[in-house]
Formats: C-alpha cells, sequence, structure tokens
C-alpha cells in the first residue's frame, strides 16, 4: 500500500471520528455529496456519536468513507451534511465543504443551501421541522 493512501485512510478514519464528536450522543443523518468535474455522488447512512464504531460493517457508511478518501485521491470536494434530530421533533442541520480531507465549517445559510439543492443543482426544500446552525470547527 502507498504512502500516500496510508495517509489518506489515515486522515479520512480522523475526519470521520471529528464529525461522530460533532454528532454527540444519539443517531444522526449523515449524508456525503462529492462533486468532480461535474460529476455528483452521494450517499447516505445514519452514524452514532460522539463515538465511531472501529468495527463497523455497515456498508453505507464504508460507502460514505470512500467518497471522503476520494477528496484526497482524485481531488474535487465533498459536503458533508449533518442531520441531529431533538426531542422537540425537530432537526438540526450543519454542514461542511470537505476539499483533500481537510473541513472547513459552513454557516447556517451555507447549510441551508448544502441540504436544500440536490445533486442536480435544482432546490428540493426547505423540509419542515429542519434548523439550519453553523457548523462547529472539527477537531481532527
Amino acid at each position: 500500500m502507498s504512502h500516500t493512501l496510508i495517509v489518506s485512510l489515515k486522515r479520512m478514519s480522523a475526519l470521520l471520528r471529528a464529525v461522530h464528536r460533532a454528532a454527540g450522543v444519539g443517531t444522526h443523518g449523515l449524508s456525503v455529496t462529492y462533486l468532480l468535474d461535474g460529476d455528483t455522488l452521494c450517499h447516505a447512512c445514519n452514524v452514532a456519536g460522539p463515538d465511531l464504531d472501529d468495527d463497523s460493517e455497515d456498508p453505507d457508511l464504508h460507502h460514505v468513507a470512500m467518497l471522503l478518501l476520494r477528496t484526497a485521491l482524485n481531488g474535487g470536494m465533498a459536503v458533508v451534511v449533518l442531520r441531529t434530530p431533538l426531542p422537540s421533533g425537530r432537526t438540526v442541520v450543519r454542514a461542511w465543504r470537505v476539499h483533500d480531507l481537510v473541513a472547513y465549517p459552513l454557516t447556517a445559510g451555507q447549510s441551508f443551501s448544502a441540504y436544500c439543492f440536490g445533486p442536480d443543482g435544482e432546490m428540493q426544500g426547505p423540509e419542515p421541522g429542519m434548523e439550519y446552525y453553523d457548523a462547529p470547527t472539527l477537531t481532527v
């Protein structure tokens, strides 16, 4: 395995751990949209925070991880959206732009755009009950 791939795998794992910590306790929705030269790939999974399960065999989580890994191996950009359900029935949405496995937090307005625009660039929302928050800086 090449040195570049090993480093990228470690950085991808650290990024996913940071997202899990930001999610906090409970089950959350996590989606990744990968963009490269006009191509768009999307995948979503459920994650349980605040700790990443190293032994997870969830194929959806593995697919999300591979989309993130592509930002380091092939260039391009990904958008990570985290949806956290609240006891009130509302859902908090936060998002990050990821380039080369570095996550840049988006503002509430940018998170709204990231969540409400589909892969085809068309507006799909907003869904009722969603609250958009500034994403925190992830500590990797």
